[in-house]
Order: structure tokens, then C-alpha cells, then sequence
């Protein structure tokens, strides 16, 4: 008769065997940096991360599983604030549920780019995908409040300059597409404005936006690979100075 393990000992070898693979991460995000300068040196030292960060981002773009995925919802209610304040002067009337990825990204997940737009993103084009689900006039209030919001602030200072900033060309097409997208944090999305992102193309805010923290602010997320490959010790010397960490997604606070 063959000799049974005892119950408890069952649940104890699966961990073994898959090496703590219970508690893997689809994707890994920036948790946590350390600045300990203080006053202007503090300025100084957290501008020289974020253009190393994006830096860094830029270096490893398009690489498999290195994406950039985030999603905002400016409301109605929002957004008349907005133009009140005066900020825009065109608006929606409605929820605006504005999606950032880049072009592998949305690749992998099933909605490919046509060489001719891959091209205009690369080129520094800002590209914006809208839903075919929109009406005229939901289109057109749509495509004016994008490109007030691309193009504000564009001729100011920026701690990093893109193409787009200098040509600030941007460009507008209708997309279907069955399938969702993801959250981080949160539950799947379909039918956003997607804005595809590039280093490229990119705002001051976006480009000085990769060094956020957290599930729902960060911008760069990493699969488990590439998260093995790119993060951890494989990160720049100036990176791993300034403490820059990744974690799982569904470990991090906010």
C-alpha cells in the first residue's frame, strides 16, 4: 500500500514547486524613490531623476512587456470647472474616460496600429484614437478639448524636450475595437480615448510624468520579464542611487 502524505504537508510542496508563483505580479510599477537633499538641491536632485527616468524609459522603449499604461476620468463636473476657470475653452458635456498607452501595449492587447500611424507616433505626431461610437458633435468638442489640453503650456520651460513640443502636430482617428483595456487598481475599460503614448510625442507633463509612484499616478508598468530584466540591479547607476524601486502592483499602497 502506498504511504499518503500527511494533509498539511500538500499545500507546503506546491509552494516549493512554484517557487512563490502565488504571489507573482501581472505588472510591476515605480514604488518608491529617495531624495535627501533638501531645499534647492532637493529641486535640483528630483529634476535630474525624472529626466533620468524618462531617460532610462526612452532607452527601453518598445521592448517586450516595458509599457506605459494610465487612465483618468475627468467628469462632467470637472471639466465646466475647468472652462470656468478658464483653462479651456471648449469642453465636453461629457465624461471623459482618457486612456495613455503605448503603441506595444495596445498591440499585445489585440488593437494594432497601422504601419502609416506607427510612423506619425514615432515621428513625434500626437495621436489620438477616438471611439466610432461618438456623434459628430461629440467628436468634434472632443478633438478641440484635446488639442487645447496638448498644447497648453507647450511653449513654456520643460526639463525635457520632445519632438512634439517643437512641431506640435497633432493628428485624430476612429477606432473599433471588441476588446478591453486595463486598469491598474482597477476594473477593465472599453471604448476610452486612447492617447498613444511615445517619448516622442509626448507633453512636458507626460515625459515629467514617468517618475510617478503608485498603482493609479505611474506611467511605466512592466511585466514579470521584463521587470527581471530591466529593474532591480539592471537599473542605472543613478537610478539605484536615488533608491528608484518597482513593486507589484497589487503590493503597492495606492
Amino acid at each position: 500500500m502506498k504511504k499518503l502524505l500527511p494533509v498539511f504537508v500538500l499545500p507546503l510542496l506546491l509552494i516549493l514547486l512554484c517557487g512563490g508563483c502565488a504571489n507573482s505580479d501581472r505588472y510591476y510599477g515605480i514604488d518608491h524613490f529617495s531624495i535627501r537633499e533638501d531645499g534647492d538641491a532637493f529641486r535640483e536632485a528630483m529634476d535630474a531623476l525624472t529626466v533620468d527616468v524618462f531617460r532610462w524609459y526612452q532607452s527601453l522603449e518598445g521592448e517586450d512587456g516595458v509599457y506605459l499604461m494610465h487612465y483618468d476620468l475627468f467628469t462632467a463636473e470637472t471639466l465646466a470647472e475647468w472652462k470656468a476657470m478658464g483653462l479651456y475653452q471648449t469642453v465636453p458635456d461629457e465624461d471623459v474616460h482618457y486612456y495613455t498607452a503605448s503603441v506595444n501595449y495596445l498591440t499585445d492587447r489585440g488593437l494594432s496600429l497601422s504601419p502609416e500611424e506607427q510612423d506619425l507616433v514615432a515621428a513625434g505626431v500626437r495621436l489620438y484614437l477616438l471611439p466610432e461610437s461618438l456623434s459628430t458633435a461629440e467628436t468634434a468638442a472632443l478633438r478641440a478639448f484635446l488639442t487645447e489640453d496638448a498644447l497648453l503650456g507647450v511653449d513654456g520651460d520643460s526639463l525635457i524636450e520632445t519632438t512634439f513640443m517643437s512641431v506640435g502636430q497633432i493628428e485624430f482617428r476612429t477606432y473599433h475595437f471588441d476588446g478591453t483595456l486595463e486598469v491598474p487598481g482597477g476594473e477593465e475599460i472599453s471604448n476610452p480615448v486612447i492617447y498613444v503614448a511615445d517619448t516622442a510625442n509626448m507633453s512636458f507633463f507626460e515625459a515629467e510624468s514617468l517618475v510617478a509612484t503608485g498603482v493609479q499616478d505611474g506611467y511605466i508598468r512592466l511585466t514579470e520579464d521584463a521587470y527581471r530584466q530591466y529593474a532591480g540591479d539592471a537599473l542605472p547607476a543613478e537610478l539605484q542611487e536615488q533608491g528608484l524601486t518597482f513593486r507589484g502592483l497589487s503590493s503597492m499602497s495606492n
